[in-house]
């Protein structure tokens, strides 16, 4: 091959005509061919899952590489970067005076646009091993993110190094990543229950037929703890112990005046007597704390039962037969699945692993261009709308 087959032509770089670097001189000339294969070598392509209370990030061929708290800390005066994720958290409740710990990820959204910047910067510095490397990324959101919330999530992820950002629906994310088939044209329900919202969405054929998001999940049960404990036992408790109340005795099924009482665990927890301030020890029971989560549990099956009676005909009768899949950290809470199947009668399903599914499903549709194609919910437009016009 020489100059003179593509006559005309000024190639992008420069051409040898040894024989030796012909397929050189071919990448030269093809628009898909050599800057797209450097494309490929320089730039990682990644899925993350931007959770408020977590954050997981999975890449092709490696499975989930990253799954740190979604927690910054940052010198209260200079601002300056002290932290993030697992070293942050360690430091929640016990900061130093000079250190603030900061969630820029609230709701599902950001809400602090500069540490959400710098978290994600120094995750995917983490994940390339403090290399320089441009990263392409897919990310899930509530499918009822407003525009802005939208736009926010990009530009964070632009600004903290991204090329390119291609955002989808949370729920179908987690419905690809609890097994869904893609070709799969039955609607399937999908509860996502999160740390900042809970989104319900349907399902067919790896496209959203409908979704919705309400601002309760994990977060709330926490706050609805503590607000138990400071109105029944007068004492203060730190947002780490209330998480870990909720996950050795939070339970969704409330037994009976009486009954079960063998079945009743108790844990003795330690916080702040608010009359003066001084330390406090109760004994907290499974059935007392089942009181106190009741309210954000109903709440979350009232919108399941919402986005059911707004679904059309065949879309209820699909659901009627395959049933509610859970996913999410907030469907491990004891008794979930049974306290949803109780209230809504219909069959319902908790995912192999509900921490990691959204993250898995970002990665198939990240390995999967076309459907990420549809999947991809466009700028400035609500998800539902794309849908509707794909």
């Amino acid at each position: 091959m020489t100059m003179s087959a593509h006559a005309g032509v000024e190639p992008r770089l420069p051409c040898v005509t040894n024989d030796l670097y012909d397929r050189r001189c071919i990448f030269d000339y093809n628009d898909d061919g050599f800057m797209n294969f450097l494309g490929r070598f320089f730039t990682d392509a990644l899925a993350v899952d931007l959770g408020s209370v977590n954050t997981l990030i999975y890449a092709p061929d490696r499975g989930i590489i990253l799954n740190e708290p979604s927690v910054v800390a940052v010198n209260k005066y200079t601002k300056e970067l002290l932290s993030v994720g697992k070293q942050a958290y360690k430091l929640l409740g016990r900061e130093p005076h000079d250190t603030e710990i900061l969630h820029p990820i609230r709701n599902g959204t950001v809400d602090n646009f500069e540490a959400a910047q710098k978290m994600l910067a120094a995750f995917i510095a983490k994940v390339h091993n403090g290399q320089k490397r441009r990263s392409r990324l897919v990310i899930g959101v509530p499918g009822s993110a407003t525009t802005l919330e939208q736009r926010s999530v990009r530009d964070a992820a632009r600004d903290a190094g991204a090329t390119r950002v291609e955002l989808v629906d949370e729920g179908l994310a987690a419905a690809l990543g609890a097994g869904l088939n893609f070709n799969d044209e039955r609607a399937h329900f999908v509860v996502d229950i999160g740390g900042g919202t809970t989104s319900f969405t349907i399902v067919s054929a790896a496209v959203v037929v409908a979704s919705s998001s309400i601002r309760v999940a994990g977060t709330r049960m926490d706050e609805a703890i503590c607000d138990f404990l400071r109105s029944r036992h007068e004492m203060q408790l730190g947002a780490r112990m209330a998480e870990q109340v909720k996950k050795e005795l939070g339970t969704a099924g409330c037994s009976a005046a009486g009954e079960g009482e063998k079945d009743i665990q108790r844990m003795e927890i330690v916080g702040k007597r608010l009359a003066n301030g001084m330390a406090k020890a109760v004994e907290l029971r499974s059935d007392e704390l089942c009181e106190a989560l009741n309210p954000v549990l109903a709440e979350i099956i009232a919108g399941v039962r919402r986005a059911i009676e707004e679904s059309p005909p065949d879309v209820t009768a699909d659901i009627y037969h395959n049933g509610i899949l859970l996913t999410g950290g907030g469907s491990l809470l004891n008794g979930m699945a049974e306290r949803v199947k109780r209230d809504l009668r219909l069959h319902v399903s908790v995912t192999e692993d509900p921490l990691t599914a959204v993250a898995l499903g970002a990665g198939q549709l990240l390995m999967n261009q076309e459907h990420l194609r549809r999947a991809a919910i466009r700028q400035d437009m609500p998800v539902w709308q794309s849908a509707e016009e794909l």
